[in-house]
């Protein structure tokens, strides 16, 4: 019989009672005594004061990006001071985080195969899956890029994390009573495996601790682990999750629900041992990944529970073998540091020297506003006398004086001129007040010099681009590997009616997308056991371009998935940091160079001209044609071809002729 499910709520305010400690082996337990161990020297290592943090602990040193970032003011120390924050910092920051999004960061990727042939459509096509795969991930791609590059300009080092994420999906199917009856409703729950994927997550900047803080490549590092403090209700719905009534982690029954304050001594086997924190906090796990690349291992605790038998192979979580974060640093310390320096941090002392000169010029402001006296008489009087329209009696001439006559003059220019020279200073070392959307001094601004201003920015912002492309290379070479090694595994099977057998059914995803020379156009890429002619996909695309309505070029991509896994390929992988095509800027240079290459005698191809023009505009290209030209019928669209894994050496076919790889 069928019974109602309790609320999830009344289950999750239940008191946890209390569990027993797991019967530990005397090989487990050694090995959990060495992790600790390993674990509590890499966590004091990394807190201690460090001189490359200009003698802050990294705590201190978090707490100070985090206040410079979000201009933060400090509480005053006596009431006549005035709580102040240029906000020049975030203002600058955020220029350079503009700046970085003005740029095209997409990877480039091409496959060579063993006689170091370039396969360029196979290219094209994980290019295009990486991006249907950031469509499917959690949050929007663009915003998640622009969060991990604010991180990164603000603590001088991020971490991101890209894990291959397994979902269960938990189903309620009513089998009595309806909408509205509370006493005869019974329903059944099933939980069910549903198709995964990769999920990229930004770490927490505390959170990720090294194995040797002098190595400055976490490829190099000996070993990595991640802590996160997060909510029973979390843990659970991963650790927890039971598949044909069979608990899918046999260790999770051990798992306490509350976490434990840190004390030191405390032996990992007891089941009472923490890392971090000072306070016991119900309903919260304490979750430690470990990993280690040069052993080829992984482990989980949970609130000092291990949640994998020792030695479990990191590639089972990693398919590259290499750790599943990756680091990308600002600006180096040094060759043999592990950490970036911040943008913030980088600017703080200059910064804070100007807000500094402005609180005193509002102090002397006020000063010259309400200076302060000498009370002469032998009376008792308060302030209020100043304030505008006091009438105030049995006061004489010359018994309430300023205590000199500086004390009315305010801010003079010499003073003035010490903060225009500050900020002058501010602006060499990050960039001008134009790029920040401000007034430049000394007037209006010619469009030559904002050319010229904006050639001086670039250079600036040199390295800062360099880390943001790079961060996005480690990414596309990180999600690249996840997808190489999971998104071509068969998702069901499917009957083949033709030959009465079982095939394979793999991820298919199709996209809008520019096709070169065609303009705007529909992308499919099938992976598929079956072997198709290039007549046989040529009639295809043509089937799906006039089918519903589309009106619209088809291009499909076909990779054998069997094949593709066996063929020994390299993978080239570039990203440039350059404008985007439609930005503004771009307009501007596309519209320069046409002028210029006119007034040289030079013709512009007339066929190619319309397209470059309408990638600059982000339009159709269908919608330009050359100029003292009639429009032509129709043509037949110009086919891309397929693309089926690597079995066949590439020939060499002009660009409207269906390729095979």
């Amino acid at each position: 019989m069928v019974k109602k499910e309790e609320s999830q709520v009344v289950k999750d305010d239940e008191v946890q009672e209390a569990l027993e400690v797991p019967d530990y082996s005397p090989e487990e337990s050694e090995y959990n005594r060495a992790l600790q161990s390993r674990l509590e020297k890499a966590r004091d290592d990394r807190n201690s004061i460090k001189r490359e943090f200009d003698g802050l602990d990294i705590i201190s040193y978090y707490d100070s990006n985090e206040k410079g970032a979000n201009t933060e003011l400090e509480a005053v120390k006596n009431r006549e001071e005035t709580q102040y924050q240029s906000g020049t910092l975030r203002t600058k920051m955020m220029a350079f985080l503009n700046q970085f999004l003005r740029l095209n960061l997409e990877p480039d990727i091409v496959a060579y195969n063993n006689n170091n042939v370039a396969l360029s459509a196979l290219g094209d096509a994980m290019e295009d899956i990486i991006d249907k795969t950031e469509e499917l991930d959690i949050g929007d791609e663009e915003e998640k890029r622009m969060l991990r590059q604010y991180e990164l300009l603000k603590h001088g080092t991020v971490f991101v994390e890209d894990l291959w994420i397994d979902v269960w999906d938990k189903t309620k199917e009513i089998i009595s009573g309806f909408w509205g009856d509370k006493e005869n409703v019974k329903w059944k729950t099933e939980v069910k495996r549903a198709l995964g994927g990769p999920r990229r997550k930004i770490l927490p900047f505390l959170s990720v601790y090294l194995g040797n803080i002098r190595e400055y490549f976490l490829e190099n590092q000996p070993f990595i682990f991640i802590v996160e403090d997060i909510g029973w209700k979390e843990a659970e719905a991963t650790f927890g999750v039971q598949e044909n009534g069979k608990d899918l982690w046999s260790m999770w029954k051990y798992v306490p629900k509350n976490k434990k304050a840190v004390t030191d001594g405390v032996d990992i086997n007891t089941g009472n041992w923490s890392l971090i924190g000072e306070l016991d906090e119900k309903n919260t796990v304490q979750k430690i990944v470990y990993q280690d690349k040069p052993n080829n291992e992984i482990q989980i605790y949970l609130n000092g529970i291990p949640m994998l038998p020792m030695g479990y192979p990191l590639t089972e979580v990693s398919p590259d073998g290499e750790y599943t974060i990756v680091q990308q640093n600002l600006e180096p310390v040094r060759h043999d540091f592990a950490y970036g320096k911040s943008f913030i941090f980088n600017n703080k002392n200059i910064v804070a020297v100007l807000d500094m000169m402005l609180k005193l010029a509002v102090l002397k402001t006020k000063k010259s506003f309400l200076p302060p006296y000498i009370n002469l008489s032998e009376r008792f009087m308060t302030r209020d006398i100043l304030m505008p329209g006091a009438i105030t009696r049995g006061i004489g001439a010359n018994e309430l004086v300023p205590v000199n006559n500086h004390e009315v003059t305010g801010v003079t220019n010499s003073e003035f001129n010490m903060i225009a020279e500050i900020k002058r200073g501010i602006d060499e070392k990050t960039v001008s007040p134009t790029t920040t959307g401000s007034q430049e001094r000394g007037g209006n601004v010619t469009a030559t010099q904002i050319v010229e201003l904006r050639k001086a920015a670039e250079v600036m912002m040199g390295l800062t681009e360099l880390s943001a492309s790079l961060l996005e290379k480690k990414l596309a070479k990180k999600r690249l590997n996840i997808i190489l090694a999971k998104w071509f595994d068969p998702v069901d099977e499917v009957v083949n009616t033709a030959k009465n057998v079982l095939k394979n059914k793999y991820r298919t995803i199709s996209m809008i997308k520019n096709i070169t020379d065609v303009g705007k156009g529909l992308k499919v890429i099938a992976p598929t056991d079956d072997k198709y002619t290039k007549e046989q996909v040529m009639a295809l695309e043509d089937k799906m371009s006039s089918a519903n309505g589309l009106n619209m070029p088809v291009r499909i991509t076909l990779i054998n998935p069997q094949e593709l896994k066996q063929m020994a390929l390299t993978w080239m992988i570039n990203v440039r940091p350059r404008e985007k095509r439609s930005s503004d800027y771009s307009k501007l240079l596309f519209r320069g160079m046409v002028q210029d290459a006119l007034g040289i005698g030079l013709q512009m191809n007339p066929e190619l001209l319309p397209m470059r023009f309408a990638e600059v505009w982000d339009e159709d290209p269908k919608m330009f044609i050359p100029a003292q030209q009639e429009p032509e019928s129709p043509a037949e669209p110009q086919r891309g071809g397929r693309v089926e894994a690597p079995s066949v050496k590439p020939k060499q076919t002009p660009n409207n002729q269906p390729q095979a790889l």
